[in-house]
């Protein structure tokens, strides 16, 4: 695994929040928007150079928020930019073909000059009262859907620029929101240290996952403990995701009680069953913030590739599924073929990660994932093709196939068996 440094100096040297890549149809240029404490979205132009490494060239400035931008997440089909931030406002950006630039009171006119395309505001979504966290997209592009401080997750009908309905069963900010691939539910997850899972036609609560059974105590009582960190926790974020098939739900933030020990972790829960996760991925430094799968299906390693001891996969799948995850100062790369991580990347930036993205060119490994963190400049690691297998040819079935193998380990053998190929690792 290579990383290389990208450095982004546009964003006048402050946090930077957010990013995502535009994915969509072939062709398109490929472009990277980041956002963050500035107040503007910046979109970047990302090549692959003859060497293997990024080339980012800035296409333009989106100036028209008013306060910090929390998120950016383009549409399905790339042909949309959503933005939304501290001002509680969501925008939604697409490029302007006409040579006009868009007058606005907030664009500097040094930066407008810069601009090498034209980007205009289509809709304006208002209906959160603080900060918005987080967005998602349907698989359709015609919904979406938003988190914020407000303690809500709003649906929004994009066309009209509607809200559909209104979810205001957490008690604190709601930091992290997805939709599932094939459009039954949408997950958030909340500092109120709850996981609510909502039905997308019944617009109500279908699951809420926050205690987990931890065995009998001293006196043989049966004891439980909170699954994810309280607001003490140091991020903003809690970006969970669901895997692109919508056969795995994975939510950082998580904890895991061992008697005075806790140890920080991510979930993951089987679309079989929502209430309670098949396992948890340790993270044995700090807690987990954010988790993005690759958009690319990959070939299954032969059985001898597979790292550990033997064990089922974490589905049983005819592909592979590749995700990352990142905590606070560290990168774990998984994929749903084995338990153990097959990557891991730490001490890449001096502040806290807050954001990844996947790149989705359709060309052959190494693969980049982009990380975003606390500064305005960004690290690329790339994904060694004997690493990461060979994307498939043909997109897989839409129905996933989800049945957790018999002989799955507990939450607390994987834990250790986790811990202990991690330190093997670093050792290495």
């Amino acid at each position: 695994m290579k990383v290389i440094t990208c450095e982004i100096a546009w964003h006048n040297k402050e946090p930077v929040y957010s990013l995502d890549f535009q994915h969509g149809a072939a062709g398109r240029v490929h472009r990277l928007a980041s956002a963050g404490v500035d107040t503007a979205v910046r979109v970047w132009k990302v090549e692959k150079g003859p060497d293997g490494k990024a080339i980012v060239e800035f296409l333009s400035n989106l100036a028209r928020h008013t306060k910090a931008v929390n998120v950016v997440r383009f549409s399905p089909n790339g042909e949309i930019l959503a933005s939304g931030g501290d001002d509680a406002v969501i925008l939604l950006w697409k490029v302007n073909d006409s040579k006009e630039p868009e007058q606005v009171a907030f664009q500097d006119e040094d930066e407008a000059e810069l601009n090498k395309e034209n980007w205009t505001v289509v809709k304006t979504l208002r209906g959160h009262l603080e900060d918005v966290y987080d967005i998602c997209w349907a698989t359709d592009g015609n919904l979406m859907a938003s988190a914020s401080v407000d303690n809500t997750a709003i649906i929004w009908d994009v066309s009209k620029g509607q809200k559909i309905s209104i979810f205001n069963e957490h008690k604190s900010y709601v930091q992290g929101v997805t939709w599932d691939p094939l459009g039954q539910y949408i997950a958030t997850l909340s500092c109120d240290r709850t996981l609510r899972v909502y039905s997308t036609q019944k617009k109500r609560v279908a699951f809420n996952v926050s205690k987990m059974l931890a065995g009998a105590g001293t006196e043989g009582e049966a004891r439980s403990y909170r699954m994810f960190h309280d607001d003490s926790m140091k991020s903003f974020f809690r970006r969970l995701s669901f895997t692109p098939d919508g056969s795995l739900l994975l939510t950082p933030a998580g904890c895991v009680e061992s008697g005075e020990n806790v140890t920080n972790t991510t979930y993951l829960f089987s679309r079989k069953n929502l209430k309670r996760p098949v396992a948890h991925l340790p993270c044995p430094g700090k807690a987990t913030l954010a988790v993005r799968c690759c958009p690319v299906y990959f070939e299954l390693r032969p059985e001898a590739e597979t790292d550990g001891p033997a064990q089922g996969p974490l589905v049983r799948l005819p592909y592979r599924v590749v995700f990352a995850v990142a905590s606070e100062d560290s990168v774990l790369f998984y994929d749903t073929q084995q338990l153990f991580p097959f990557g891991y990347v730490s001490n890449i930036h001096y502040h806290t990660l807050s954001d990844i993205s996947w790149s989705s060119d359709g060309a052959p490994p190494p693969r980049r994932v982009t990380l975003h963190t606390l500064q305005a400049w960004s690290k690329t690691p790339r994904l060694h093709p004997l690493t990461t297998s060979y994307p498939l040819t043909h997109r897989p079935p839409s129905t996933p196939l989800t049945h957790p193998p018999a002989h799955y380990p507990s939450l607390r053998l994987g834990l250790l068996r986790c811990l202990l190929a991690l330190m093997l690792r670093q050792e290495q």
